[in-house]
């Protein structure tokens, strides 16, 4: 073999063991990232306050995906979590934003378990219709009483002033 041909058969065996190594560092940073965000998910699927941190910062933008755009992080279970790390090019929201979006969404889950609690003591639809028919052939007495209890599930439960 002449010197041109080994050069070019050593010239392709250093071309294809460099592709091999960056294939390889990729390989491992694909799985670093994976390992990453299963942690993430990991982490907000067994904690409430990860969970409404993550719906906080997403409620700023929708845009934004934990494990993509930012991690978080909880370094003992008694401690809040919070960002680790901001990777999105868009700016990172400040923490009195995400202080706000938080509170709005404890406001929301407020709202939601006054009305699951209203529903389970309201008297049934079934209770109520049958009221409203006795009432509209003139016998207002079960009317009086359906509409008693609600008034005072409502006194029982009453909305707050944001939720008016």
């Amino acid at each position: 073999m002449d010197n041109g041909v080994i050069n070019i058969v050593i010239l392709v065996l250093v071309a294809a063991c460099v592709w091999l190594y960056i294939l390889w560092q990729n390989s491992r940073k694909m799985h670093d990232t994976i390992n990453l965000v299963a942690q993430q998910r990991e982490l907000i699927r067994h904690d409430e306050r990860a969970r409404t941190l993550c719906r906080a910062i997403r409620m700023l933008n929708p845009d934004f995906t934990v494990g993509v755009d930012y991690f978080i992080r909880q370094d003992t279970p008694e401690q809040e979590p919070y960002i680790a790390e901001w990777t999105s090019s868009s700016s990172r929201p400040s923490e009195q934003e995400i202080s706000a979006a938080m509170q709005e969404i404890s406001d929301i889950h407020h709202e939601e378990k006054y009305a699951s609690m209203r529903r389970a003591e309201y008297p049934s639809v079934e209770e109520q219709l049958d009221a409203a028919y006795q009432a509209r052939q003139g016998n207002n007495a079960r009317q009086l009483e359906v509409d008693e209890k609600i008034r005072l599930v409502k006194e029982k439960y009453p909305k707050t002033e944001d939720c008016v």
